[in-house]
């Protein structure tokens, strides 16, 4: 069988907790190579000419997250995954907006640093773009001010885990 199942899942420690630290973006073009374990498990990333992923730093209290919905057509035979970030970015000032301008334009690669400490790529094949967004100021000097932009992608697979020894040599 060309789809063999191989492995089976067992429960793990109830330690896991929700919510993104950081994502670093990239546009897709500089990432070269990917090398992946037989599980998917990605254990290289090769980039462009002295390419990096920039790190952007996000309120660890704030509405960040991700989610990958499976998208099946059991007629066709077809399977896809759409991956999403949402992302809120704290305080509307020029340097934000413009740095968020230029990711607005480009097919990106985004690494997601999750609260776990683990990091996952999203875009992987097809990029992630930003598909929606605001700036708000609330009207409470207690509500938020900034930006939250969503970026989707539609992918093979969900988003892979990423060896973190790896991370710090692709990013600044």
């Amino acid at each position: 069988m060309a789809c063999a199942i191989t492995a089976g899942y067992a429960l793990d420690c109830r330690d896991a907790v929700g919510g993104i630290k950081n994502i670093y973006i990239t546009e897709l073009a500089n990432v070269s190579t990917m090398t992946e374990n037989a599980s998917g498990y990605v254990t290289a990333i090769t980039m462009a000419g002295g390419k990096k992923y920039f790190k952007y730093a996000l309120e660890p209290r704030g509405a960040n997250n991700t989610t990958q919905n499976l998208q099946a057509d059991p007629t066709i035979g077809t399977v896809s995954v759409d991956q999403n970030i949402t992302a809120a970015f704290v305080k509307m000032r020029y340097e934000t907006q413009y740095a968020l301008e230029l990711v607005i334009k480009n097919r990106c690669s985004i690494l997601v640093e999750m609260k776990t400490g683990q990091y996952f790529l999203f875009g992987k094949e097809n990029g992630m773009l930003a598909n929606g967004g605001s700036g708000t100021s609330g009207a409470a000097m207690n509500e938020f001010n900034g930006y939250s932009i969503t970026f989707q992608g539609m992918e093979k697979l969900f988003a892979r885990e990423v060896d973190a020894a790896i991370v710090s040599a692709i990013t600044v």
